[in-house]
């Protein structure tokens, strides 16, 4: 199976374990699309995200681990994408992507139990509104977390959590949820006929409202 993930073009800990778990599950032939990365210099009140603890770049993986690399803007993807050149494309790491892109079936997958909670900060968002806290990969739409829903899965909140253990179970179920649907396709898609209702796109959650939403969580537990 060839296998594209578009990343950017800087160490990036998402990508870096799901190229890990690929080669160990057996699949080889990998290529990454290292786009630019544009730092936004944003800084949470209660960081949720994993860092980059290994600070190995994609032209490093490339050479370390043997897969291929294609540096290059979003405008030329679908140039690389004609003809069916990869069985499977997934997001390890990326920005909005133009609409040219959606006919290739991307797979994204979600930090959120869609299509309850889309868009950005979706852990804190659930937290906060009492939303159910959950994984989903789907394929993306011209409508931000909005497309085909492959698979979705809720994380239970447990007495002994903190937020951070929550944020990380998350954050793994991500990674491995994104393996997993690279063996679903529109033939043993169980979510292909639900007709689900359309929720509104929550955009990065400011101080006030992280500080509403921690103490929100600390009564829950």
């Amino acid at each position: 199976m060839k296998i594209a993930i578009l990343t950017y073009n800087v160490p990036h800990r998402k990508t870096f374990d799901l190229v890990c778990r690929l080669l160990a599950s057996g699949h080889k032939d990998i290529t990454l699309f290292a786009l630019p990365f544009e730092d936004r210099s944003f800084k949470p009140l209660f960081e949720h995200r994993p860092p980059v603890v290994i600070n190995i770049s994609p032209d490093r993986m490339r050479h370390n681990f043997g897969i291929k690399l294609t540096v290059c803007e979003i405008v030329y993807l679908e140039d690389h994408f004609k003809e069916g050149r990869y069985d499977k494309i997934l997001i390890g790491g990326c920005g909005l992507l133009p609409e040219e892109l959606i006919q290739f079936r991307i797979i994204n997958s979600h930090p959120g139990y869609l299509p309850d909670v889309r868009g950005l900060d979706a852990l804190k968002w659930a937290i906060l509104k009492g939303l159910p806290i959950g994984v989903t990969t789907h394929i993306i739409s011209s409508d931000p977390d909005a497309g085909e829903i492959l698979a979705r899965k809720i994380i239970p909140v447990l007495s002994t959590d903190t937020f951070h253990s929550i944020a990380y179970r998350q954050y793994e179920l991500e990674v491995a949820m994104l393996i997993e649907a690279i063996t679903i396709d529109s033939t043993n898609n169980f979510y292909q006929d639900y007709n689900f209702p359309t929720y509104p796109v929550h955009k990065r959650m400011c101080k006030e409202d992280e500080l509403a939403m921690m103490i929100k969580f600390k009564q829950q537990i």
